[in-house]
């Protein structure tokens, strides 16, 4: 058994370093020795055995060791002249299967053998099948299959190709082209239809990048556009030659999205936005574009909502100082840095504090108090704003409870984020703040804006159900500001209007503010709800929201937000005196002055 693997090594090893001639030829000689060897031997047997002569040679010994060499180069000269032929085959074979070519068989058409002729059929229908599988593999693998064009590998691979030949002379230009508020125009139309909608605007795109007129159209020659995952597009120009053809293609893309759609037989009205690259003047690499168009695009995003705008070095300084920004209020998170302030409320009727609004205040380790203008909308891009609201609605709470054990009947109201209101946790949240501070939960009002009240009234329904049968009640913010209409508030469990601070700042200055305070106070009185006017300044301003039957004032004329000790000792010394005062003034209310 040893010696037969030693045996089987050795012929592997000769075969893996030795050509088929070669080895056919080695094969011939050993071959033509193992035959002479055979031939000596039977003569000599012969000899012994059939005439009992002496072993001998009559030719002489050098002659057969002649012939023994002749015989042995004759024999491996023509096995590895025989076994050329099928080396070539073989090389054929390999060509043909290494070569991405389809018409390469045509060399293997003159195969002498049945055999090989059955392998070459056999290879050719096997290798066209693995290159039509490939090809399709291969268009799968650079094609967007909602929109049939290039994806984002494609468009990466003609960068990297065509980027090189950029020049300050000749520049490239990158657009990245993001559809406004899809996730909302998805919710329009349908969930199940969102690549429909994407298949129709790269349609527009195209048509758009078609008609584009000379001499701005030469700076797509070669250009590439393709889509992206979700909703975004690319336009990649390798020749766009200067920035004003750049900006006609880009105010082109943007017109064509005047008209609107027509998706499942509905109109929809959709609008692009992007952020623009100059090559090499802004970025020098398929990442570096990417990550400035959409530095740019962010800009464009926290300024206007929607438009086009070219990356400057500027915009990468003013990211990176919102990063920071970020990064600190993610600190300010993990440390319970967001305190809750509250904002009295006046009831006209007694004078008395009836309630109060909880307000959010970053004030940072160093004593900076931060504006909530300035915090709320990086906390809501960063997903911040649920974890922030949540620490305010348990301050706000745990306070309510303290004033309700000294004896004040005061409700304390908190604000709901749009991102909190989508969160199918909502409910718990609130009734496990609820339970662990022991407030009573009639003493606890939700304020919701409008927008996200009339957006989707069956959540808000969901939502304040159970929260409603235990007591607590609902208002609904800035009033006036959004598209309600009669028929829709009242299908909504509301129970308190609070007029926005813009209709009540212009009652002075503004001659149709009146009008639409008083259209709002009438349509509450119609649907048995409470108002509350926010931003009351004045005496004027309170005294007209007063005698027109508003319910509650709350503003800076009657006191800012307070922490929550503060609230405290200003409901221990309130002093409603002035609650009949036909005046109207607070200052007969007799608040302390702070």
């Amino acid at each position: 058994m040893g010696n037969g693997l030693k045996q089987g090594r050795l012929v592997g090893w000769l075969t893996s370093r030795l050509t088929i001639p070669a080895f056919a030829a080695m094969t011939g000689a050993l071959l033509s020795i193992f035959l002479f060897v055979v031939i000596v031997a039977l003569e000599v047997v012969f000899r012994i055995r059939g005439t009992d002569a002496p072993v001998g040679f009559t030719v002489p010994f050098p002659v057969i060791v002649g012939m023994l060499i002749g015989t042995i180069a004759i024999s491996s000269t023509a096995c590895y002249l025989l076994a050329r032929p099928l080396q070539g085959v073989f090389v054929r074979f390999t060509g043909y299967m290494m070569s991405s070519r389809g018409d390469v068989d045509a060399d293997l058409h003159s195969l002498q053998f049945p055999e090989l002729r059955r392998l070459r059929v056999a290879t050719t229908r096997t290798v066209r099948k693995l290159r039509r599988e490939n090809d399709h593999l291969r268009k799968i693998a650079y094609r967007d299959s909602r929109t049939g064009l290039p994806n984002a590998l494609a468009a990466e691979k003609r960068i990297i190709e065509t980027l090189p030949g950029a020049s300050f002379e000749r520049p490239a230009a990158f657009i990245l082209l993001d559809i406004d508020r899809f996730a909302h125009l998805v919710e329009q139309v349908g969930a199940g239809h969102g690549d429909m909608m994407i298949h129709a605007a790269a349609q527009r795109i195209s048509k758009a990048l078609s008609d584009v007129p000379d001499p701005s159209a030469s700076a797509l020659r070669g250009s590439m556009l393709a889509a992206l995952t979700a909703d975004q597009f690319t336009l990649f120009m390798p020749n766009a030659g200067s920035r004003e053809h750049v900006i006609a293609i880009a105010r082109a893309i943007r017109n064509a999205f005047n008209d609107p759609f027509t998706i499942l037989g509905r109109p929809v009205t959709m609008s692009l936005s992007g952020g623009i690259v100059m090559a090499p003047e802004d970025a020098d690499s398929p990442q570096k574009l990417m990550q400035n168009a959409k530095l740019a695009l962010r800009l464009v995003r926290n300024e206007s909502q929607s438009g086009f705008r070219f990356f400057t070095p500027r915009l990468t300084r003013i990211v990176q100082g919102r990063y920071r920004f970020e990064a600190e209020l993610r600190d300010a998170v993990e440390n319970r840095e967001f305190k809750a302030v509250f904002q009295p409320k006046i009831d006209f009727a007694t004078g008395r504090i009836v309630g109060a609004e909880a307000l959010a205040r970053w004030r940072r380790s160093n004593g900076k108090l931060i504006s909530p203008a300035a915090f709320i909308p990086v906390a809501e891009e960063a997903g911040l704003i649920e974890e922030i609201g949540k620490q305010i609605l348990e301050a706000a709470c745990e306070a309510a409870r303290t004033w309700e054990l000294e004896g004040h009947d005061v409700t304390v109201a908190v604000n709901v984020s749009p991102s909190q209101f989508q969160r199918n946790d909502l409910t718990e949240t609130v009734m496990g703040a609820l339970r662990r501070s022991g407030l009573h939960p009639r003493l606890l009002e939700l304020e919701i804006t409008e927008s996200m009240a009339v957006s989707d009234p069956a959540r808000v329904a969901e939502f304040i159900s159970p929260l409603r049968a235990m007591g607590t009640k609902l208002a609904i913010d800035d009033f006036g500001t959004g598209h309600s209409n009669l028929a829709t508030l009242t299908q909504l469990p509301f129970d308190v209007f609070k007029i926005d601070r813009q209709f009540v700042s212009a009652l002075e200055t503004d001659r149709q503010a009146p009008a639409i305070v008083e259209m709002i106070l009438a349509m509450a009185e119609t649907l048995g709800l409470k108002t509350v006017a926010e931003g009351v300044e004045t005496t004027k301003q309170a005294d007209f929201l007063r005698r027109r039957g508003c319910t509650m004032a709350q503003g800076f004329l009657y006191s800012p937000g307070l922490p929550d000790q503060a609230f405290l000792e200003l409901l221990r010394a309130w002093k409603p005196l002035g609650a009949n005062d036909e005046t109207g003034n607070p200052d007969a209310y007799q608040v302390p002055r702070r």
